[in-house]
């Protein structure tokens, strides 16, 4: 009887792993699990109404900082929800897993991130294959952001997983040295920053590299113009302390830029027009999610559509 409990409880367990493993193919918001290297792995899955199976369509990786969650990133830093519907792609938040004191943080592939030993390159590209078999995905318009740690690990996707990511941005976030040293893009790929100058805009220490310093990499790389358009965006906010200066790096092979928001008296924050600067300390002159739609959407994985 009791070998036959065991059983039962295994059966159990196996057909709900299964249930969490299945994608509807529907339109709606899903929180779902997957099997990835061993583990199992959460992620938030958000697919428009607008979604037609007859066309294909892109998807946004949006991705959270440390010590944060999904969820969080969804709520209460950057909910695309209504730009997904407006613009039709699919929106994905996945969640890192966690780290020996129980902290969830992205694994940047090296002994110097700090993180976990868990294939975090290796989840997203196993995603981007998981959805594409329960969507019509375009393979080609594959893009990634991320927050803070979510941004470190935006940098490093572009340069491991260069053959399925088409444009990349990053909030609030650096390129990790050792990113930096082992990078190793296969196309001309967009990049798009933004970053506060009092959130260690000059680096940290020697791990993650200077905002200049990373922005140089990619221009270099994609052999954009060397000197930027630089233009001083209005100051809608004027109670958040912050203004923003607008740089782009224009005329890349395959027609890819580099833009930078630089914001002059900004902290560690998304910037939104939505922003409560007397609680988040946030910049209000700028919609980044609106911003980081609008660069992707102009960009393939050929380059500038």
């Amino acid at each position: 009887m009791k070998k036959f409990k065991i059983l039962f409880a295994f059966l159990i367990f196996i057909s709900c792993s299964d249930d969490n493993e299945e994608i509807s193919g529907d339109t709606g918001l899903f929180y779902q699990s997957t099997f990835f290297d061993g583990l199992s792995r959460d992620y938030i899955l958000f697919v428009p109404d607008s979604y037609d199976e007859n066309e294909n369509t892109p998807i946004v990786f949006n991705l959270h900082g440390g010590s944060s969650t999904a969820e969080e990133q969804l709520n209460y830093i950057s909910d695309m929800r209504s730009l997904s519907d407006n613009e039709k792609f699919i929106l994905v938040y996945p969640q890192a897993s966690s780290d020996a004191n129980g902290i969830p943080i992205w694994n940047l592939g090296s002994v110097n991130s700090k993180a976990t030993d868990v294939d975090d390159v290796g989840y997203i590209s196993h995603l981007i294959d998981r959805i594409s078999e329960f969507y019509s995905v375009d393979r080609d318009r594959i893009y990634v952001t991320g927050f803070s740690n979510g941004g470190y690990l935006s940098f490093e996707l572009a340069c491991k997983l260069s053959s399925k990511i088409a444009a990349f941005a990053s909030v609030a976030g650096h390129m990790f040295i050792d990113t930096y040293n082992d990078c190793s893009p296969s196309h001309p790929t967009p990049f798009l920053s933004i970053n506060g100058t009092e959130d260690n805009y000059d680096g940290i220490a020697e791990y993650y590299l200077p905002v200049e310093n990373s922005n140089n990499y990619w221009i270099e790389y994609n052999n954009t113009d060397l000197n930027p358009n630089v233009v001083e965006l209005e100051d809608v906010n004027t109670s958040d302390g912050s203004t923003v200066q607008y740089y782009s790096w224009k005329n890349g092979s395959n027609g890819v830029e580099i833009d930078h928001y630089k914001v002059i008296g900004g902290e560690h924050s998304w910037p939104s027009l939505n922003s409560n600067s007397d609680k988040e300390k946030s910049n209000g002159d700028i919609d980044s999610d609106r911003i980081i739609w609008e660069f992707f959407s102009r960009f393939d994985i050929n380059g500038l559509r």
